[in-house]
Formats: structure tokens, sequence, C-alpha cells
């Protein structure tokens, strides 16, 4: 960490209007500047994040109604900087170097500096670089500057997972500062006589979910090192450079698995075409044989042909990381691209055959299971026919991902839908379609297509089931991001196409087929699977 004493400067050079700065000319910049900017300004200069926290939430609601001049904020914070008991005589320079790093330009031109020589002096865009501010704040504002919306709601989703409800915070400096409070973030106080931090750094959970959300994984490394170096410089002085810990990154080489991603892609694009052709066709082919006629001897019954069942889907499709994902080592989770093309198409062919449909997206574990309960007790008929689940996410040998990047077990899920509680399900046919998926943060990262890995070997003990995974144990399944996975959309275009005329397992046995095929021409390796305890043939028409 490299520090740059603003004494230094000669006076009557870079800072010789720095004593123009009074509470007068405070009040007037307040005016100047933005809701946004002042939040980022509070953060960096307030030292009590309690202080900071408390007022920027009454700034963030009242901002909303009433002018936000009438809150003065850095009026207030001048007033304590000035504090006869004890006063900070570097405040004035902590204000500039805070304005640099939001680039108020526009205000430090109007206080009379020369900007070009403020900004080579602060180095705003250098986090590893700093007078007074915090390093660690400076680090902070960096990363809030570049957070989308996306990886916002993802890191707001995690820090409930740690029981630090976020949800009413809109802005990401708040959001640190409710962290700093709870002693989630732990930061030093700079003695500027000593010229030491008093206290150590802990930023090591925050720098942990960092870790597991994807892109971020540079700003965990940027908080280690810098928590280390003010750590080890606390004994040292400040000009000395302290030694670098050096932080292993455990992303591996993009490209690794060789993939040619035109190649694939063309040929994917030739098989998803066929599909197409699938979806589009009406007509049924007449030279399929037809079991239509056994309905009543050896296939279960369809009570209301106006309602054959529930389908209840669960589309997993954007992960964030959790407290127990991150305590487990559980690796970080890419989000599902085009998943929801599958969610569409599922939609779509099961309301055609007349089921009624419940669908969600992006549950944690616990709301997994809490979403299949309400369907089954609230949905299901006694005159429903079938009950379908898909669940579509990434997954391991005999488990499904939550949205929290937990492990679901499958037999979990088998045993739910056949226990007691649920005495509506008993006797009928319960369908469960697993398109589960293992990619790895290194593996395909820039390849639209994507590979679903090692599935579950278990074994049925229950009657009336009939579980189809998209891929054998140890395979891959493939998705590609624009148009669905392979599994789902090859369901989807068969049973179109053959629900008139097959039964499931015949279906399903076809869908394997054309699955393999296809990805044998494409020279991977995808086999979908399924096991059945069904004690009759199951009809969806």
């Amino acid at each position: 960490m490299l520090w740059s004493d603003a004494e230094s400067q000669p006076v009557d050079n870079l800072f010789k209007n720095i004593n123009s700065i009074n509470l007068d000319v405070i009040s007037e910049v307040q005016k100047d500047v933005e809701p946004y900017d002042m939040v980022s300004l509070v953060f960096l200069l307030y030292d009590t994040p309690d202080t900071a926290l408390q007022k920027l939430i009454c700034f963030e609601r009242i901002s909303k109604d009433v002018e936000t001049n009438n809150m003065n904020l850095l009026y207030d914070w001048v007033l304590y900087m000035q504090n006869p008991r004890n006063p900070r005589p570097t405040w004035k320079y902590e204000f500039l170097e805070a304005l640099t790093i939001c680039r108020l330009y526009n205000v430090i031109r109007k206080l009379g500096f020369d900007v070009s020589k403020v900004k080579k002096h602060y180095l705003p865009e250098n986090v590893h670089v700093t007078v007074y501010i915090d390093p660690v704040k400076k680090a902070l504002y960096k990363i809030c500057e570049s957070m989308t919306f996306e990886y916002f709601l993802k890191f707001k989703r995690t820090l409930k997972s740690y029981k630090i409800d976020v949800s009413e915070h809109n802005i990401c400096e708040i959001i640190f500062l409710e962290l700093m409070s709870k002693k989630f973030i732990k930061l030093g106080q700079y003695d500027s006589d000593a010229k030491k931090y008093n206290n150590y750094y802990d930023i090591e959970e925050l720098a942990k979910i960092f870790d597991n959300i994807s892109h971020f994984n540079e700003y965990a490394k940027l908080l280690r090192e810098i928590q280390d170096q003010i750590n080890c410089s606390s004994s040292l002085n400040p000009n000395t450079e302290a030694a670098n810990t050096v932080v292993t990154n455990h992303k591996s080489n993009l490209n690794s698995n060789n993939i040619k991603k035109e190649n694939y892609t063309a040929a994917f694009d030739d098989i998803f075409e066929q599909l197409n052709q699938l979806h589009m066709e009406d007509e049924p082919i007449l030279n399929l044989k037809s079991d239509t006629n056994q309905l009543r001897i050896d296939a279960y019954p369809l009570k209301n042909r106006n309602r054959i069942g529930i389908c209840c889907i669960i589309n997993q499709e954007v992960f964030y990381p959790s407290k127990d994902s991150i305590q487990s080592h559980t690796s970080v989770l890419s989000d599902r691209l085009g998943s929801t093309l599958d969610l569409l198409a599922l939609e779509k062919t099961m309301t055609a055959l007349n089921f009624v449909v419940k669908s969600e997206s992006n549950l944690n574990k616990k709301e997994v299971f809490q979403f299949i309960n309400k369907v089954v007790r609230e949905d299901v008929h006694t005159d429903d026919s079938v009950f379908i689940l898909c669940i579509m996410s990434h997954g391991v040998r005999g488990h499904v991902y939550a949205a929290d990047s937990t492990k679901i077990k499958v037999d979990d899920i088998l045993s739910l839908l056949d226990s007691d509680e649920v005495s509506k399900l008993h006797g009928i046919p319960k369908v469960v379609l697993l398109q589960a998926c293992q990619v790895l943060p290194d593996h395909n990262i820039n390849i639209r297509i994507k590979a679903d890995g090692p599935k579950s070997n278990f074994y049925l003990k229950k009657l009336h089931f009939l579980i189809y995974w998209a891929t054998a144990p140890e395979y891959e399944a493939f998705r590609i991001e624009d148009k669905g996975s392979l599994f789902i959309q090859c369901i989807c275009g068969i049973i179109k196409k053959m629900a008139e005329h097959e039964h499931l397992s015949d279906i399903f046995t076809k869908v394997t087929d054309m699955v393999t095929t296809v990805c044998t021409q494409l020279q991977r390796s995808q086999v979908p699977i399924f096991k059945s305890t069904l004690r009759k043939k199951l009809y969806l028409k």
C-alpha cells in the first residue's frame, strides 16, 4: 500500500486555496452535488459506520419527497470535524480527496483548484494509493461503481443467507455500511499522528462472497491485498511498502476444453432446426403404432380429459453464493443462459396437453420444497390423473442445485412426493424430469454451448414413479444459450408429435434415441436415462 502525505505538497502550489473551504462554502457545495454522489461522499468521509448508515437511510427516504438540500450531510460532517474537543485539522484535505475519488471535478474547479494537479496527487483511479480516505472504503466505492443490477441482486440474496436482510436498501454503499455496522466488515482507524492504523482490518467474509460471484474474483483479491498491507503496515512507517500477500486465483484457463465454438454451434443450429419442424408440424404421423385401443386394459386412467393434471416446473437460471455453499466450498455456479427458453417450451407443451402449469424460477433450497409442497397441497385436485415435476438446474450425481448454490438430494424430493402429507398424489403416476448440469466457472465459460454434468444413479423403492434424467451418470448434457437444452427441446417436440399415439415410456425412448444420435454425431457424450416403477402405460392424452 502506498500513501502520499498532503503535507509534503507546497501550500502555495497545489493547496493554495485550501483555507477558502469553510462552512459557508460547504453549504453552497451541497447544492451542486447529486443525491447519488452525496451518498458516496458520506460513505467515504464519515468515520463511524453507524452514524453514516442512519443518516443515509433517512436521506434515502426523504430525498424522494422533499428537496435533498434539507439534509445538510456535508455541513454536519464539517461541524463534527471542527469539534473543539477533538478537532481534525486535515478535514479539508479529506474532503478534497473524497471529491476527487468521486470525480466531482466541477466542484473541485469551483473551489479554485487545478483538477489535473489534484488528480495527480490523489490518483483517484488507483485503489492502492490513498491519503486520508480509508483505503478499504476507496476500494469498496470502486466496487459499487462497477456493480451491475444483476450482481447487486445476487449480492443481496447472498447476504440474506447470512441472516443479513438488506432488502430495503437499493444503494450499494448503504449495504456496505450495514455490513460495517454489523462487524461483517471490520475496519480500523487511521491515526494521523502515529501514521498507522490502530485496529486490524477483517474483510475476509466479504472476500469469500466475492470469490463466489462470477467476475468478482479480482475484487476479492484486491480487498485481501489491501487488508494484508494495512495490517502488516500497522507497525511500519506508512511510506514503507508492505509485502504483498499472494492470493491464489482459482480461475483456470478458459480454453482448457479445446472445443471449437464455430463447429459445435453450427451443428446445434442444424439440430434445433429439425426440432423447430417438430414444433411447427401439427399433422400427426399416421404410420406410428397406437396403443390407444388398450387404454382400459393396461393404461392408467385419465379421469378428466379437460384437466389431465399438474405440471410443476422449477427453472434455476440465475445462481448466487450463500453462506452454506461458501462454507462447503461449492464451486462458483454460472448462470444457465437459455433455460428460460426451455421453461417457455414446457409451459406451452404441457398447457396444450390440458395440464395446469405452475412454474417458479431461481428458488433457494428452502423455497424449492416450499413451492412443491404448496403446489401439491393447493393445486392438485382429486380428479387429476398425472403429476409432473420438472427441475432444470446445475447438478451432480444424485443432486440438483438450488439457486443459492446448495445441493438438493433428488431422493429427498421423491420422498416428499410419496409422503403421507401429500396423499393427493398417492396412486397416481408421478413423472420427474431432471435437466441438470454441472458447469464449472472455468469450463466452457466463453462458449455458447454449455455442458450439463454428472447425474444421479439411484434405486427407486416406491411405485408410480417415472424419473427421466437428461443424461446417465458420469455423462454430460448440453444446452445452447440462445435456443435451450437439447433434452428439454426434444421432449417438447416429440411429445407434441407422439402424445396422441404413444405412451410416455415409448416417447422417452424416442427422446433418448434422438438425443444420443445427435450427440454421437457431435462426438459428445450425452445419454438420457429413465427409470420407472409405473405399473401401467401412461398416456398424456
